[in-house]
């Protein structure tokens, strides 16, 4: 499975050759996930969208180096 991001010096990758597929954690959906839950779960776009501002954070936690 690709990773969902590499960091090389100060750039930051993203790879999105392959889905990361699988079933949501919040709806139980299978679908292309990431982990931006409340509580870090593997979620669905919808999901995510649900709660733009915990999702924004944990984009921004992620980039940062933060959970992986």
């Amino acid at each position: 499975m690709a990773k969902l991001f590499e960091r090389k010096g100060n750039m930051i990758i993203m790879d999105r050759r392959e889905p990361f597929m699988g079933t949501c954690e919040m709806c139980k959906t299978i679908d292309d996930l990431r982990p931006y839950g409340p509580n870090y779960e593997n979620i669905c776009f919808s999901c995510a969208m649900k709660h733009p501002k915990i999702t924004d954070d944990r984009i921004r936690e992620m980039l940062k180096g933060g959970q992986s």
